[in-house]
């Protein structure tokens, strides 16, 4: 290259760098600069920036002395190997050389093995040592031997590491998850009883499934034959091809839940009588004697929640405590995921349990006995506990994460609570995000935890208060290349003047407060999940507005009224009334944001969201038209959609007809005003095609003109090239809409 057309280049890049849109993080060959490909390529670098830290995603495991636990460690000292720590001693060693794991596991294998950051790994029955599987092999350590043993693909150990799979007590014997059949087999390869399924009636092995001694095992079954089934046209041919999957929309019928028992001693198979009624099962667990096992239903509107004893040789079921909310729901879409995990804790006597409640308001311990008995609430207070996380051994006192510091609403933190009641007492001396794993005798736990500003870190700590020190901690050294920083805090007030609602901006990595920015509301407020980031990492909808901003933007994450964590009156406010209070909550932020930020250029604001987010990216085009200029729905929801997701928190379309038909998007298609684009994949069983498609006809009607982007073959969220090409086309949809930084 000549000299002087390598100066012009170089005075270029600098004008480039100057306007935001050269990054550099990464060069560019002379005569290919694309400084557009270069700032999508940042963007979508920001966008997976998880991938850059050094954190092990392993949860650890406390051996039954509850002194000990094993963990997997992603840095030095002991990068790629397992290490046991002594919470008494503050000691950690690791199980073998990261050289001779590596060495030993290459001489098996035949070939050099490649390890990560995620070692799923599980301890031995006797806790002798732990059993672990690479590309598919599986393998036992000792703990004091360090030498790696490769596993039979039919031992117990080895199928326990199968998803799906559940090893009994004593390890004698596994239940199998067999496509849509299963099978109790004994270590010594006796099988006790098999059954098959079909796909539409197919058997499932819960979590939870062998009774504490080892005599029973929970079986579910799952019946589809009744539900409304979706096509999925595989268009890769020119044959196409339908395949139907079942999808229970508002008002259609559910799927059909049985719960049988297997006596493993004889192999009888036993079912329980189902509820009359339809709704929604889960299997909770056992009684510590192994008496009876614990169910909970859920009413289809969500309003009654049951705590059902059933004793596994005859099935026989008895209703233990009910929960009732008639003006609300007692639980929905967030308590089908992973709530009812966390509602029912058994106490060490079998005579006693622990019951998680909103009855006054907020999320609370309640101490009941058996037989349905109520005997006192165990934690009081204006603050939600999210769960209880363990239970002291002589059942004196409980461990719980809540949210009880006034102004911090959203961290979660560990505390102790006395079983006769009173004041929590604090554990958790950081501020944030806290992940906690209690030794079987709590008295240590290991506590990961993270703040918006702090990478995390991994504490053994004491239950009585002793000083904790540290085993490991994140690496976010390479995030530098990205310039990374935390979003800025954000506290303004509701549409009703009075209510706080939290949030947070994000910013480009080379912002100029002289300069003006379009705005970005990235949006999901679904009444079941919270969205703005409270620890390091964030979560999706953070991910995707951190960068969106490297595009030139500044960007809004907000928790508006309706979403949970923080009580019931603040989530219940759009309760039979979703769509009707969210915008106006983002809109009156985004003003109130604006009025002391004059960088943010409130002439040009965007909004986007997937999946619950789309359907309020549309609510946000069609309700605000003069607000919002441009919009982006990303597989949108609609409230005709899965009856989880809308009947709890609207109740029965036969109940509430006038609060569907007021959040329909398809009827106000005429009020649109800005740019809309919608993208939709073909193979989407969460928010199915039709919501887009019932969407753009109702456009093409009202004579709205609108952009479609339909990605074949992609399911809810698409991935690989295909997730890259659709966040591409987001960033250049704003671009092209909003504009640069003036």
């Amino acid at each position: 290259m000549s000299r002087p057309i390598a100066s012009r280049l170089r005075v270029w890049s600098l004008f480039l760098l100057g306007m935001g849109l050269l990054l550099p993080w990464r060069a560019t060959a002379a005569g290919a600069l694309d400084p557009l490909q270069e700032r999508l390529d940042f963007s979508d670098a920001s966008f997976n920036l998880p991938a850059r830290i050094r954190d092990t995603r392993t949860p650890p495991r406390w051996l039954p002395d509850g002194e000990r636990f094993v963990y997997w460690s992603v840095r030095d000292p002991h990068q790629e190997t397992w290490v046991l720590v002594d919470a008494r001693k503050k000691t950690q060693r690791p199980l073998l050389s990261p050289h001779s794991l590596r060495t030993q596991l290459t001489r098996v294998m035949g070939r050099p093995v490649k390890l990560s950051g995620f070692m799923p790994f599980r301890l031995t029955p006797d806790a002798r040592g732990i059993v672990f599987s690479v590309q598919g092999k599986a393998f036992s350590l000792e703990l004091s031997e360090g030498r790696v043993v490769a596993l039979a693909d039919e031992a117990p150990e080895a199928l326990s590491l199968v998803p799906g799979n559940v090893l009994s007590p004593d390890g004698k014997a596994i239940a199998i998850q067999k496509d849509a059949g299963f099978a109790v087999v004994e270590a010594r390869g006796r099988t006790r009883v098999e059954r098959d399924g079909t796909e539409d009636h197919a058997w499932r092995v819960p979590e939870a499934a062998w009774s504490p001694q080892g005599r029973f095992v929970a079986v579910g079954r799952e019946d589809t034959r009744g539900v409304h089934p979706i096509p999925l046209v595989d268009y890769g041919t020119a044959l196409e091809k339908v395949t139907w999957a079942p999808y229970a929309k508002t008002g259609t019928p559910l799927m059909r839940q049985e719960l049988h028992f297997v006596t493993v001693e004889t192999g009888q198979v036993t079912a329980v009588p189902r509820e009359a009624t339809e709704g929604y099962e889960w299997f909770a667990g056992w009684r510590p004697d192994g008496s009876e096992a614990l169910v909970l239903h859920l009413s289809r509107n969500g309003k009654r929640l049951d705590l059902v004893g059933v004793d596994p040789a005859t099935g026989k079921r008895r209703r233990v405590l009910r929960e009732e909310r008639p003006e609300s729901f007692v639980g929905a879409l967030d308590f089908a995921l992973e709530g009812w995990s966390q509602q029912v804790k058994p106490l060490p006597d079998s005579q006693h349990f622990l019951w998680m409640s909103e009855r006054d308001g907020w999320r609370h311990v309640y101490l009941y006995d058996y037989s349905g008995k109520w005997v006192r609430q165990v934690t009081r207070g204006s603050f939600p506990v999210h769960e209880v996380v363990g239970v002291a051994p002589r059942g004196d006192a409980l461990f719980v994460m809540a949210s009880a510091e006034r102004e911090a609403p959203y961290d979660r933190l560990l505390y102790r609570a006395e079983l006769k009641g009173g004041d929590l007492k604090r554990l958790s001396p950081e501020s944030g995000v806290h992940r906690v794993w209690l030794s079987p005798s709590t008295r240590y736990f290991v506590d990961a935890h993270s703040s918006r500003e702090r990478p995390r870190a991994w504490d053994v700590a004491s239950t009585d208060g002793k000083q904790a020190f540290r085993c490991a901690e994140a690496d976010v050294s390479a995030l530098a290349a990205l310039h990374y920083a935390p979003p800025e805090p954000l506290r303004v007030k509701a549409a009703d003047g009075t209510t706080p609602l939290h949030g947070v901006l994000y910013k480009p990595w080379d912002f100029d407060p002289k300069k003006r920015y379009p705005v970005i509301d990235v949006i999901y407020a679904g009444p079941f999940i919270s969205v703005v980031p409270w620890g390091y990492v964030g979560n999706g909808e953070s991910l995707i507005a951190h960068s969106l901003a490297q595009m030139g933007f500044v960007v809004m994450v907000l928790d508006a009224r309706g979403t949970p964590g923080r009580g019931k009156a603040f989530q219940d406010v759009n309760y039979g009334r979703v769509g009707q209070t969210e915008i106006p909550d983002h809109v009156t932020a985004l003003k109130q944001a604006g009025a002391s930020r004059p960088y943010m250029d409130l002439e040009r604001v965007g909004i986007h969201g997937h999946s619950w987010g789309g359907y309020f990216a549309l609510r946000g085009m069609l309700t605000a038209p003069e607000f919002f200029k441009a919009g982006y729905a990303g597989a949108p929801g609609a409230l005709t959609e899965e009856a989880i997701i809308n009947e709890p928190n609207m109740g029965l379309l036969s109940e509430n007809p006038e609060g569907y038909a007021a959040g329909a998007n398809e009827a106000l298609a005429g009020r649109l005003q800005g740019a809309l684009k919608m993208m939709h994949g073909t193979s989407d069983v969460n928010a199915t095609l039709s919501t887009t498609m019932r969407m753009a006809q109702a456009l093409v009607r009202a004579n709205k003109h609108f952009d479609l982007l339909i990605m074949p073959g992609e399911g809810h969220n698409p991935t690989g090239p295909a997730g890259r090409y659709y966040l591409d086309d987001v960033r250049r949809f704003f671009l092209r809409e909003l504009g640069t930084p003036r």
